[in-house]
């Protein structure tokens, strides 16, 4: 029975509505929501079935203010970026914001990573020019003071649907130009950008030299299922810190009774190893997520393994300087790293240039430290120019 706020405040509401809403509302991710994830599709515009709840109390705050009310909540900033805000954007985007002041990683809450940010939107016309702020120290007198000096106005018709940008206007026409004469980077390689493998329990999918030597002791078919495996940190800008790891890759179909020695290695933590089922009622699972997997099987199909195989280009998930890596021995990759399987090494050095950085801090949700997260949803929106590449002028 959701509350009734007509009901409860019909004093307020014969007035057109409340004149402030302001607050810190609960963060409770979407796979906690269960069953009231019909009611929040019902009901609020801003619906994604991955979005957390704030998202939905975004939308009630503004639809309870009067003309001319103002809202301002203090909130996770990921909705920004993150897939799952892509409707909360859209919908935010017809109304008056009037500033957004993002703390990025600094530790507002003591004790929590929350990446919080300040919203404030007022219930008129929308003007399309709030004051954003990044706030780079919590070491002010004055939060008010801070923003008034160190923020600028955006051209909030300039946000981008893939996520948006606290840049000044300035800025965002930089960012405009380098678009132009372009197409995005996903568009470059036709789509082909790949996760690394999700194993669900890297503990047991990954090994070290001498457990690798010991299976293919055992049993000389192990060499099979056994790949030269890269984590995220083994990959530098332009070079590949090989650290002799490798990677159990069983794939989907695969007959594990025809590798004994890896069978025999894998029951031990064949627990851990478990999907589990999906009407499963207890607290809490020892194994790994539900899904149509043998206990035995890499968690995800990776359909697309060949492409491991390949020159490729490869990175991390989170870096604080782009660190992209051209491979030719044809390494298995752990997710969350990333391969588009090209031998490009245009594209190479544009994705390791100043310019991809200035464009990925942009456009890429931040972590703390100064990393950001190269995930391809923010990657492959990076502008390529394309070129004739057998044409020396073009190529210098």
């Amino acid at each position: 029975n959701p509350f009734d706020w007509k009901r409860a405040f019909p004093h307020v509401f014969a007035e057109g509505g409340f004149d402030a809403v302001i607050g810190n509302p609960p963060y409770i991710r979407q796979e906690l929501l269960g069953d009231d994830k019909r009611y929040y599709q019902n009901t609020y515009e801003v619906f994604t079935g991955t979005a957390d709840i704030y998202s939905y109390f975004i939308e009630k705050g503004v639809r309870l203010l009067a003309p001319g009310g103002q809202f301002s909540y203090i909130v996770a900033n990921k909705w920004m970026r993150a897939n799952y805000g892509f409707k909360l954007r859209e919908w935010l985007k017809n109304r008056c914001i009037e500033e957004i002041t993002d703390f990025d990683d600094l530790p507002v809450f003591t004790g929590a990573t929350t990446y919080p940010l300040i919203l404030r939107v007022s219930n008129r016309e929308p003007h399309n020019r709030p004051w954003v702020t990044t706030v780079k120290t919590l070491e002010f007198p004055s939060l008010q003071e801070y923003v008034d000096q160190n923020g600028s106005i955006a051209d909030q018709t300039r946000f981008e649907d893939g996520g948006w940008s606290l840049a000044g206007i300035e800025t965002q026409r930089l960012m405009e130009k380098i678009r132009q004469n372009s197409i995005p980077l996903g568009e470059y390689v036709k789509g082909k950008i790949y996760r690394g493998v999700l194993t669900g329990l890297n503990e047991a999918f990954v090994i070290d030299q001498t457990t690798r030597d010991r299976l293919i002791a055992e049993d000389l078919k192990s060499v099979e299922l056994i790949k030269p495996c890269l984590l995220g940190k083994d990959i530098k800008r332009y070079g590949i810190d090989y650290q002799n790891l490798y990677m159990i890759f069983t794939k989907r179909g695969t007959k594990i009774k025809e590798y004994p020695a890896i069978h025999n290695y894998l029951l031990k933590f064949k627990e851990k190893l478990m999907p589990r089922p999906k009407d499963w009622k207890g607290k809490e699972w020892k194994g790994r997520k539900p899904g149509p997997y043998q206990w035995f099987e890499t968690q995800d199909p990776v359909a697309y393994y060949k492409e491991f195989e390949k020159p490729k280009i490869i990175w991390g998930n989170l870096a604080q300087k782009p660190k992209f890596a051209m491979d030719t021995d044809g390494y298995y990759i752990n997710a969350p790293g990333v391969i588009i399987p090209v031998e490009d090494y245009y594209l190479l050095g544009i994705m390791n240039s100043s310019l991809f950085y200035t464009f990925i801090s942009e456009v890429a949700a931040g972590r703390r430290g100064g990393f950001f997260e190269y995930k391809p949803i923010y990657v492959s929106q990076m502008p390529i120019h394309q070129i004739n590449i057998k044409d020396p002028k073009e190529v210098e």
